[in-house]
């Protein structure tokens, strides 16, 4: 189930919805801008169409975008790392590239 706010809709507002059909146009219906299907002959139904597309590639399979997912839950900072414990992380990094490395061959040694 899509949670309100940020399911994907015909009327984006990154207007990056598209119908790979090419059967999308949009109409004004009072004062709001309603997306129209020209195959079907009714209202676009948005991302629970089989021809619903993103130009962006952020529409997930359950309907949510991306592009407002990530406005409404901002990314997550990353946490600061004293130069201790980047040494530590690169030194383990080190070692397993280096592990896989020798399965390469024998001559590692002399690269160095």
């Amino acid at each position: 189930m899509v949670r309100p706010g940020v399911e994907c809709t015909p009327v984006c507002p990154y207007r990056a919805f598209e119908c790979l059909k090419g059967a999308l146009i949009y109409r004004r219906r009072g004062n709001r801008i309603v997306a129209f299907c020209t195959w079907i002959g009714d209202e676009c139904i948005g991302y629970k169409c089989q021809f619903a597309s993103c130009k962006r590639h952020a529409l997930l399979p359950d309907g949510t975008c991306k592009l407002k997912l990530e406005k409404v839950q901002p990314r997550r900072s990353s946490r600061e790392f004293s130069i201790e414990e980047e040494a530590i992380r690169e030194e383990q990094l080190y070692g397993k590239i280096r592990s896989k490395l020798k399965k390469l061959g024998p001559d590692l040694d002399k690269l160095e």
